[in-house]
């Protein structure tokens, strides 16, 4: 009886859960460490170390077999660990290996694994949607890191059993809104699953966006652009709601708000919306696309991005222009093609009246020739536009056919060079520039010039003594 007695005795030690939570405030540290040095939690070790090598080999083999490389795959990640699946499916499988094993013996570190593979999978959740939706953004990975700190330390919380305690605390603090009383608790519940909804719009507005600017060519680009923001835009705006609605907030209260904000909107950010609205035309429209060359106020380069309020413009200097959509449906801008099979470009020259027209029109049109970039179909040639007391001056014209290389500059300043050299060895003189000299305007100031000196002497004279 005895020997019965010590064996229930110490059965009913053995299915004692170890103490989590509130349970843990008053245990010391040794008493709960001894909880998982017995042959129990070695098993129990075992069998999550087996269960997450399974899921890990299988998610591996999976990406394999469907031949999938995509570093920033929320799914599976970079390395499977890092992706989603891998903490979801552990959660899962873990979670049917408690159940099943509750019955028959007490649960000791699968306790502990499940919430850290909960916070693990809302921290690669998280952080993976935000790296996604937000591709080289600058905040992204602070506010990563300080969200993958926020949930550690709410486990931990949760582990030393002051998790309920605080909820208790912050529970207690509400105040009336409408006849309702709210507590922060409560506010919180409602912001995490706001949260919670927004990052899955966020993750399913890119994954479209992904898929379809994949399959973009550049005529179809910007209205994929447009496509994709009105999407993301739509579902942010349907999960805003859906969080709304189940935490508790009544919609139709907020029909007023909207009407407000309606107006906020249009007096205080009617540029902002302008912008927004200008760019969705710019899409639609497909009027100026990335890889465009385009002068806008003064300011010429290559359109390198189109988001939904701007465009950005660099130059070949290496500057580049923030351009708001607004400014470019309101003002003229000059489109410099690309993709044209030729281009006009022209060079003015004025040269000493004594030197032979002909002769330099003809040097004009070589220099022009010597340079490969030139044409020759249309073959260049020179005009005499003015014939003046200043001198000849002409105008060489000439067609390049490869505008998408750029440096037209560097083309017009070999010309020029060539110009210099065949005017030297043609002894062909440059007209020099022309001065106009008034004699009436000179006359009067000298005159001028002769009475104020006149002037200046005349109190010298007066103030020599008389003898």
């Amino acid at each position: 009886m005895a020997n019965e007695s010590t064996t229930s005795a110490l059965s009913s030690t053995s299915i004692a859960a170890p103490p989590v939570g509130e349970a843990l405030a008053g245990t010391s540290f040794l008493d709960w460490l001894d909880q998982f040095s017995g042959p129990q939690a070695l098993v129990e070790l075992a069998i999550i170390a087996a269960t997450l090598l399974v899921i890990f080999f299988a998610l591996r083999s999976l990406r394999n077999g469907a031949d999938y490389d995509n570093p920033d795959s929320v799914l599976f990640g970079r390395k499977v660990v890092d992706g989603v699946l891998f903490p979801l499916l552990g959660l899962l499988a873990l979670s049917v290996v408690r159940t099943a094993l509750a019955p028959h013996q007490s649960i000791l570190l699968l306790t502990l694994a499940i919430p850290l593979l909960t916070s693990l999978l809302l921290i690669r959740a998280g952080v993976k949607v935000l790296k996604l939706a937000f591709p080289g953004k600058r905040w992204v990975e602070p506010v990563s890191r300080s969200f993958s700190w926020l949930i550690w330390a709410c486990v931990a919380l949760w582990i030393i059993g002051l998790g309920p305690t605080l909820l208790n605390s912050l529970d207690a603090i509400h105040w009336g809104i409408g006849g309702k009383q709210v507590s922060v608790l409560r506010l919180l519940e409602s912001l995490l699953t706001a949260g919670l909804f927004l990052l899955g719009s966020l993750w399913i507005s890119s994954a479209i966006e992904n898929k379809l600017m994949a399959s973009a060519s550049a005529a179809h680009l910007p209205g994929r652009k447009a496509i994709t923001t009105a999407v993301r835009a739509v579902l942010l705006f349907i999960g805003l709601l859906v969080a709304m609605n189940m935490a508790g907030i009544d919609l139709t209260a907020l029909s007023v708000f909207g009407g407000a904000l309606g107006v906020g909107i249009g007096l205080g950010l009617q540029r902002l919306a302008a912008n927004y609205v200008s760019g969705f035309v710019l899409f639609t429209e497909r009027v100026i696309r990335v890889g465009d060359t385009i002068k806008v106020g003064g300011f010429e380069g290559t359109v390198v991005e189109m988001s939904g309020r701007y465009t950005a413009i660099l130059a070949s200097s290496g500057r580049q222009a923030i351009v708001p959509h607004d400014m470019l449906t309101s003002t003229m801008v000059e489109k410099i093609s690309t993709t044209a099979s030729r281009a006009l470009q022209s060079i003015s020259m004025t040269v000493d009246g004594g030197n032979d027209a002909a002769v330099v029109a003809r040097m004009l049109v070589e220099a022009a020739q010597s340079q490969p970039r030139v044409l020759t179909a249309p073959a260049p040639f020179a005009n005499l536009l003015n014939v003046s007391a200043s001198g000849l001056e002409f105008k060489l014209n000439y067609y390049i056919g490869d505008l998408s290389a750029g440096g037209t500059e560097s083309l017009r300043s070999a010309i020029n060079l060539a110009i210099l050299s065949a005017f030297d060895a043609g002894q062909v003189t440059i007209a020099a520039p022309q001065t106009s000299l008034n004699w009436q305007d000179l006359n009067a100031w000298l005159a001028q010039a002769t009475e104020s000196k006149s002037a200046s002497q005349a109190p010298q004279a007066n103030d020599n003594p008389i003898d």
